[in-house]
């Protein structure tokens, strides 16, 4: 990915929170179905990473950040579903759920933006590779040839 883009994309994952809500407030449940389609996006992208054995070539902050990221989108994708299933547009601020939901939305692109960030160095979060000849600790991922 070429640097001007990594920026807007790191641009638009900060902007993350705020276009969910206006999504959410200018559409009703149209906008809500965004929203919700955002947060399960990054629950299923988030997952694949877990199950591919992701975590095990990061560094423990990155990796962290990925499990929490993943428990933030399920979570938001779960606070999402209610104003869905119950075909009304949510109101903003009136219930603890409607909070609840933005809370999670809100720490799920917070920690997007975070892990993006780390990803957008050179060594992109990943632990240091072992020195040649040297035996892989166990769990840990070692990159071929």
């Amino acid at each position: 990915m070429r640097r001007a883009a990594e920026i807007v994309v790191l641009g638009l994952s900060a902007c993350g929170y705020p276009l969910t809500q206006l999504a959410v407030r200018r559409y009703g449940t149209r906008g809500a179905a965004i929203a919700e389609a955002a947060c399960a996006g990054l629950a299923l992208r988030d997952a694949a990473m877990v199950a591919a054995g992701v975590p095990a070539r990061l560094r423990v902050v990155p990796a962290a950040l990925l499990r929490l990221e993943l428990a933030a989108a399920v979570a938001a994708s779960l606070a999402g579903l209610p104003p869905l299933l119950g075909a009304r547009p949510p109101v903003p601020g009136a219930r603890s759920a409607d909070t609840a939901r933005r809370a999670a939305v809100a720490a799920l692109f917070a920690l997007h933006t975070i892990r993006f960030g780390i990803y957008l160095r050179p060594d992109q979060g990943r632990r240091a590779a072992p020195a040649p000849g040297a035996p892989a600790a166990p769990g840990t991922w070692r990159q071929p040839g």
